[in-house]
């Protein structure tokens, strides 16, 4: 069996990790997007007076929401986000020390 032979599955691992590593890293951009989106939305609420008129939007319709079921839903959506956020930065390390595991026992440099 050549070299190239038993380095194979190696490289293959690899390759699945480098892709699962981009998902992941497009995943955490995504989230942070969400996350400053809805931070934003958090900021404007705090300006608002409690029985001010807010709306969700629906579709191409624009339909009343009160404002305290409106501004707990940001803040449990800021909650959820945050957490899914460390549950994929975790996710990347890990991907990142794997993938740094087989460049060391491959050789593969960079």
């Amino acid at each position: 069996m050549s070299r190239a032979d038993a380095l194979k599955p190696s490289l293959n691992r690899f390759q699945e990790l480098q892709a699962e590593f981009e998902a992941a890293v497009d995943s955490h951009q995504q989230l942070v997007s969400q996350l400053s989106e809805n931070q934003q939305v958090q900021k404007e609420f705090s300006r608002l007076e409690p029985d001010a008129r807010v709306y969700k939007r629906t579709g191409p319709v624009l339909l009343p929401q009160d404002f305290a079921e409106a501004n707990d839903n940001v803040n449990k959506r800021i909650e959820y986000i945050q957490k899914e956020l460390q549950r994929v930065e975790k996710q990347t390390e890990s991907l990142s020390t794997q993938r740094d595991q087989i460049k060391s026992e491959v050789g593969i440099m960079g």
